[in-house]
């Protein structure tokens, strides 16, 4: 880039640019023929390419002044996010984007060619595709250094591909390219996995996430026992199979798992006090039961559903506020069972007390019948399945004469005959 580019006046740039967005958009396409359709297209996805780059260097030139710094942005990904409003998982992709394949500049400000250059001179062209970029970038970061010497060919190589396939293909391909290269991979395993492992959680304002995650064999191992405990399919007291699919079934095993976690009280403090489920619910909202709760990680869940937690095992606080935010109420922490409680519920239950249920006490939690005290008269085990589904299909259950018995709903049973257990 020439001085008198690098001088350029930036704003009248970018101002030049949306006028010309601002021309195509007031475009009539429909007075165009196929064909100028088609290269308008062609056309267009080529310039969309070619900004990548462009982003790459202001991304650069945002943490080499350290602008997200001075924001107090905990990293350069953060400050984007707050500063254009996108995902934090989009943020830290622009951020990884830039530093493969952006212009760089060494600690005396000297320019330095992109780490990819191929990559980098293919998307200042318009040849290749952002996410055809980072499978580019990701497998060849994931190289050992034994064999470096030969990145530049295979980087030289999967931007040749990525002229002819689309990302997903262009991934089998890299994935090839990448064992051809390191074919004793297998015997760096255990250290790659290691270095590569990685859990990413995108939270929804109402509180249901979605995430992804690279794990080590350590984990795997664990998630899987986990499953074998927890995600077998459970039967219902008609002899209708588990309605759940495998991964639903996998889901709540995980879920079940964290509460155990969770209500053992064996998690270090976090801001000094123990692990603990924080609901903050409007005085009016509780009574009528009609609104949202705000969880201790700012999640709004409709209120019917967040009491709904209150019935497990484990540390919950119920916080009530009236109109100018002022606490009027709070509930107990204390809801976890003692050892001895635990033990007397064991030897009374033996594990899930839902009718037909064999799931044994190690894959239970206790309920709470009433939501009142903590106590053998008011309190029931139940594997995870069974605690979360019993009320919304209509079963109820008491303590009668000292052994939990159950009512089921007039769709089984028009006579409602309690079911003692």
């Amino acid at each position: 880039m020439s001085d008198t580019l690098t001088r350029a006046d930036v704003a009248t740039l970018l101002a030049d640019a949306h006028q010309v967005v601002d021309a195509l958009q007031a475009v009539d396409l429909s007075s165009c023929t196929d064909d100028e359709v088609v290269a308008a297209v062609r056309s267009f996805e080529a310039m969309r390419r070619r900004l990548e780059p462009v982003d790459h260097a202001l991304v650069l030139e945002v943490e080499a002044r350290g602008i997200p710094a001075r924001a107090m942005a905990r990293a350069t990904g953060y400050w984007l996010r707050q500063t254009l409003a996108i995902d934090i998982s989009e943020a830290n992709s622009r951020v990884r984007a830039a530093h493969a394949a952006g212009s760089r500049r060494s600690l005396l400000g000297e320019p330095m060619a992109a780490r990819y250059p191929a990559v980098a001179a293919a998307q200042a062209a318009g040849e290749l595709a952002a996410r055809q970029a980072r499978v580019i970038t990701a497998t060849l970061d994931r190289l050992p250094i034994e064999v470096c010497e030969h990145v530049p060919d295979a980087e030289a190589r999967l931007v040749g591909f990525a002229r002819e396939f689309e990302a997903a293909t262009l991934q089998q391909l890299a994935t090839r390219e990448a064992e051809w290269l390191d074919p004793d991979a297998g015997h760096r395993d255990v250290e790659r996995r290691r270095r590569d492992r990685d859990l990413r959680l995108h939270v929804r304002p109402d509180g249901s996430c979605v995430g992804s995650f690279e794990g080590t064999a350590e984990l795997g191992e664990f998630l899987q026992v986990t499953f074998d405990s927890l995600a077998k399919p459970q039967p219902e007291a008609n002899g209708i199979k588990d309605p759940r699919t495998a991964g639903q079934r996998r889901h709540d095993a995980l879920l079940d798992a964290l509460k155990i976690t969770v209500g053992s009280g064996k998690l270090p403090t976090a801001g000094g006090v123990l692990a603990t489920v924080v609901l903050t619910i409007d005085a009016d909202t509780y009574l009528t039961g009609d609104g949202f709760a705000l969880t201790g990680h700012g999640a709004q869940v409709p209120v019917r559903e967040a009491l709904g937690w209150a019935g497990g095992d484990y540390r919950l606080m119920i916080t009530a506020h009236n109109s100018t935010k002022a606490v009027e109420a709070y509930s107990s922490t204390h809801r976890l069972f003692t050892e001895g409680q635990r033990l007397a519920l064991i030897a009374r239950d033996q594990g899930c007390a839902f009718p037909g249920c064999l799931a044994p006490p190690g894959w239970c939690q206790i309920h709470h019948i009433l939501g009142g005290p903590t106590s053998l008269d008011n309190a029931v085990m139940l594997c995870g399945h069974h605690h979360r589904n019993f009320e919304t299909a209509n079963w109820t259950v008491d303590i009668v004469n000292g052994r939990p018995t159950w009512t089921p709903p007039r769709t089984i049973d028009l006579t409602q005959t309690p079911i003692p257990v």
